[in-house]
């Protein structure tokens, strides 16, 4: 009888071990699980920032992300221009067919390509832009837009398609009609400037605008042409005085006055404005010398600048320490 009872008592603590080690075994698979749960979403931006299309395919299910805020993320890797984030462990590689049918999926998923929508300036500060989603796309991987396109919001495909359109094609002013025709309205998609905004920024403000709306700002232009039965241009030529910095002198920080020469320039289609111009032709210092403004130089100066930059690594840190030191001025 006491082998019995000592047999069936180690038969007890048998069982109360392993119920207490499968209770372990299953307390730490669930922990496991968890931090991988909570890694879905580094894997699936890395496997977007190196155009992996089956890593992505395999993890989204399982990500807690924003499908839009991946959508505009996916297309800027094919920016031929695009800099490497500090935060990024990998180097992005742009595969334009993968990096297509991953914003295929997102679009699927329920992503929204009407969602952010920016005021931007192009062409060495001369040439203002509301840009879309499908601009960048236009650009950078056109394959895509297809996808694209079909969820844009039909103004927003209008604004897209007017403010490039080509004076040489037939028609070209249709999409500049649509946008009338259907009141559209720029603020309807609540732009954000992609930059610091200075006085002359502002401007872009009359993009999608009538010529009303245009001369009950300025007035009657400086010059005014009409290239075509359908193009109109005005340009506003205005002197504006602005100051810089001086160098400290005894103690004191001068200021430097210049006047420039600044041209305000609206091309409008059918009646509606689609393209914004505010051109510096040339600046006057206080002594007098004035330099005259090269803006095709400027344009490839630009250009090659950007050119140098791609690829390295973006100092957002350097970047703030500069608009701090410049007051968020250009």
């Amino acid at each position: 009888m006491k082998r019995l009872l000592m047999f069936l008592t180690l038969c007890a603590v048998f069982a109360a071990c392993s119920s207490s080690k499968t209770k372990s075994s299953a307390s730490i698979a669930v922990s496991t699980k968890n931090v991988k749960a909570n890694n879905y979403e580094t894997i699936v931006r890395e496997a977007i920032l190196v155009s992996d299309l089956n890593t992505f395919k395999n993890n989204i299910d399982n990500a807690n992300v924003n499908y839009t805020d991946l959508l505009y993320y996916t297309i800027g890797i094919c920016d031929p221009y695009r800099r490497q984030f500090r935060s990024e462990k990998v180097k992005f590689v742009c595969d334009k067919e993968n990096n297509a049918q991953i914003i295929k999926l997102l679009i699927e998923k329920g992503a929204d390509p009407n969602k952010k929508v920016f005021y931007r300036i192009l062409e060495a500060d001369t040439w203002y832009l509301v840009q879309t989603l499908a601009d960048n796309v236009s650009e950078w991987n056109p394959a895509a837009l297809k996808y694209i396109l079909p969820q844009m919001d039909k103004c927003l495909i209008a604004l897209t398609k007017m403010q490039k359109a080509d004076p040489s094609k037939a028609k070209y002013f249709a999409f500049a009609d649509f946008w009338r025709d259907n009141s559209c309205n720029v603020e309807t998609f609540n732009p954000v400037w992609a930059k610091a905004v200075t006085k002359r920024d502002k401007t872009a403000l009359l993009i999608g605008k009538t010529k009303e709306d245009v001369k009950a700002k300025y007035g009657e232009p400086t010059v005014y042409a009409h290239p075509s039965s359908y193009r109109e241009i005005l340009t506003y030529k205005k002197a504006e005085e602005r100051q810089e910095r001086g160098q400290y002198e005894a103690g004191v920080r001068g200021v430097n006055i210049f006047t420039d020469e600044v041209h305000y320039i609206f091309t409008l289609d059918r009646g509606v404005v689609t393209k914004v111009q505010v051109q510096v032709v040339n600046t006057t210092q206080g002594g007098g010398q004035t330099q005259e403004i090269d803006l095709e130089k400027a344009k490839q100066e630009e250009i090659a600048k950007k050119e140098k930059l791609a690829g390295t690594v973006e100092d957002s840190f350097a970047k703030k320490r500069a608009l701090m030191r410049t007051g968020g001025r250009r």
